[in-house]
């Protein structure tokens, strides 16, 4: 009872945040001035296709407001009704984001884009409706497969940037870019980024706090050795994949672990209440973004509106790694 009450309540805030945000009314101070000035903070990003060669990909741009930012959209009778619903723990940033995801926006650090590419429109938005996603054959096997690996959750920030998390990070990148190198301050940067954090250091001293509230990193461990690391961002009903990396040996590559950890993820945000998992842009055909469409049922974001991929057939689901806080 207690679960579906929980739903519902946080069915009604989306609704109504959402409603509200596309209509600019003034319940939640998203007024015509602000509106205004939100739209003049949005540009048109021109850079090499990462996907296709030979074409350029054009991402709408802003940065992501901070949390004080936001008070000018989100007043304090919504925010505080909000946090009756679901926890004094949320902010104004996650209710904000998770109309943003809907929209088919991403962050890549304190940005926010979106794909727009006129002659293209490759790049689709898509999620998993957690709830209903179903573990086929190979995915309860690899469930099976990997139930010795510890989760651990954290999203305090001097957790995101540690020395394990570095090295683990280095060798990752130098697999997937042969013959290059990337130093220890680099990919110090990098992984600050991925975590929503403002990249400002003095010596090895992060001087800002994370600028996205909702992020967390899901560390996989095998006997006591960090071997993975999932960056999640949380919004109000949702959780977006932003980037995992992994450890490069062929005793963890054989176990699938970046298939695992989707899994995985996907069962512990039915289990945990929320309701889609982001997993990004897919494109048809293309070899890195296959695996995307490969968990039913998925849903496409096609000329604004969201489709269902209908589930094969598949027997019942399996619980996720058990996680220590």
């Amino acid at each position: 009872m207690q679960k579906a009450a929980a739903k519902a309540a946080r069915q009604e805030i989306v609704f109504t945040l959402s409603f509200y945000t596309r209509r600019n009314e003034l319940s939640i101070e998203l007024t015509a001035a602000n509106l205004k000035e939100y739209n003049q903070g949005m540009s048109l990003y021109e850079s090499p296709c990462g996907y296709f060669d030979g074409l350029t990909a054009k991402s709408e741009m802003y940065s992501f407001p901070s949390e004080e930012n936001l008070r000018g959209f989100i007043s304090d009778g919504f925010f505080t009704g909000a946090q009756k619903r679901f926890g004094s723990a949320i902010s104004r940033q996650e209710c904000y984001y998770k109309v943003q995801l809907a929209e088919g926006f991403r962050r890549t650090g304190t940005i926010m884009y979106r794909e727009t590419c006129p002659e293209c429109k490759k790049c689709i938005p898509i999620r998993i409706p957690a709830r209903d996603f179903i573990p086929k054959k190979s995915a309860r096997h690899l469930i099976r497969k990997n139930s010795s690996l510890e989760l651990r959750i954290t999203e305090k920030l001097d957790d995101f940037i540690t020395e394990e998390k570095i090295g683990l990070y280095q060798k990752y990148w130098q697999r997937h870019n042969p013959g290059k190198t990337i130093s220890r301050q680099n990919a110090l940067s990098e992984l600050a980024s991925f975590s929503g954090c403002v990249n400002e250091f003095e010596g090895d001293a992060i001087l800002e706090k994370k600028h996205y509230s909702g992020t967390k990193n899901f560390d996989y461990y095998l006997d006591g050795k960090l071997v993975a690391v999932s960056v999640l961002d949380f919004a109000l009903d949702s959780i977006s994949s932003n980037y995992f990396y992994y450890d490069i040996s062929p005793q963890i590559l054989k176990r699938s672990i970046g298939t695992f950890s989707i899994i995985n993820e996907i069962l512990w945000t039915a289990e945990h209440g929320y309701d889609y998992y982001y997993l990004g842009y897919w494109i048809e055909g293309h070899p890195k973004m296959n695996y995307k469409a490969n968990f039913f049922p998925h849903e496409l974001l096609l000329n604004g509106e969201w489709i269902t991929k209908p589930s094969p057939d598949c027997k019942g689901g399996r619980k996720p790694v058990a996680a220590r806080q």
